[in-house]
């Protein structure tokens, strides 16, 4: 996925972030110091000058604040670049992230950074959010595991993707399956696509399953279970190579091609 230049900025250009322009307007910095003490100079009482001891204390006090002033702003660049490192050493990572905008919970990859009013944001979903936002990074689990999580964060949005002759298909994401170690969404009665044939995601519907939910659905993929058949009773037996959802009748598992509701697992067998 391309995103627009704005999004990514340079260590070089990171370093020349100006803490001057993040202080308070209101303090009093070392040129007012210093005007303060060129008024008091020209308006002093003649007939009583400042003493030779007075004046080289306003002097100390004037150096002593730039000092601190220049200290302030090495120690805001320090953590500018610690915050800058931080972030781009996350891009590529699968991210929860907190939008305040939605109040919903976003679980995505990070595309990118970007700074916006001095400040380090991560490219998530083509939206900027603070470090601030940032609720957890998947970076422990293997990319596999990345993927089925994130596949089952779309299901219930409208997502769109590209097929093998480039034609796009608009449609609501219902399932996630694993063939092969590659991860597939589908796509109403589109049919079936790769993750990475993923153009865009719908940002106004939220998905259908909550945190806790994808990453309990996401531990059964792969399982050896064995399930109940709705219809004749027997039991049907496989790996589950997916997770489907349905708002009627909630979550189901895909095994030999077939989709079995949740609550028909029987059983989860280790070694079989």
């Amino acid at each position: 996925m391309d995103l627009p230049a704005s999004y990514y900025v340079s260590p070089t250009e990171a370093t020349q972030y100006d803490a001057a322009s993040a202080s308070d307007p209101r303090a009093l910095g070392k040129h007012e110091f210093l005007k303060l003490l060129v008024a008091q100079l020209r308006y002093q009482d003649p007939l009583e000058p400042l003493g030779n001891a007075e004046f080289m204390s306003q002097i100390a006090q004037f150096s002593t604040l730039e000092e601190l002033q220049n200290l302030n702003a090495a120690f805001e660049q320090t953590a500018f670049a610690q915050k800058l490192t931080q972030a781009a050493g996350m891009i590529g990572l699968r991210a929860q992230v907190y939008d305040p905008v939605s109040g919903e919970f976003v679980t995505s990859p990070i595309t990118g950074l970007t700074v916006q009013d001095g400040d380090v944001h991560l490219i998530v979903n083509e939206i900027a959010y603070r470090l601030e936002d940032l609720i957890e990074v998947y970076g422990s689990q293997s990319t596999l595991d990345q993927q089925v999580e994130y596949g089952l964060g779309l299901i219930g949005k409208t997502i769109t993707v590209k097929d093998a002759n480039g034609a796009r298909h608009t449609g609501y994401c219902w399932a996630v399956e694993v063939h092969d170690k590659e991860v597939f969404v589908r796509v109403e009665d589109e049919g079936r696509f790769p993750l990475d044939e993923i153009i865009q995601v719908s940002e106004t519907e939220s998905a259908a399953l909550s945190p806790g939910e994808i990453g309990e659905a996401a531990g059964l993929i792969g399982q050896y279970a064995k399930v109940t058949h709705p219809e004749t009773g027997n039991i049907v037996e496989g790996v589950i190579e997916g997770i489907a959802f349905s708002p009627n009748s909630g979550l189901h598992v895909t095994i030999n091609s077939g989709h079995y509701s949740y609550a028909d697992i029987v059983e989860i067998v280790s070694n079989p």
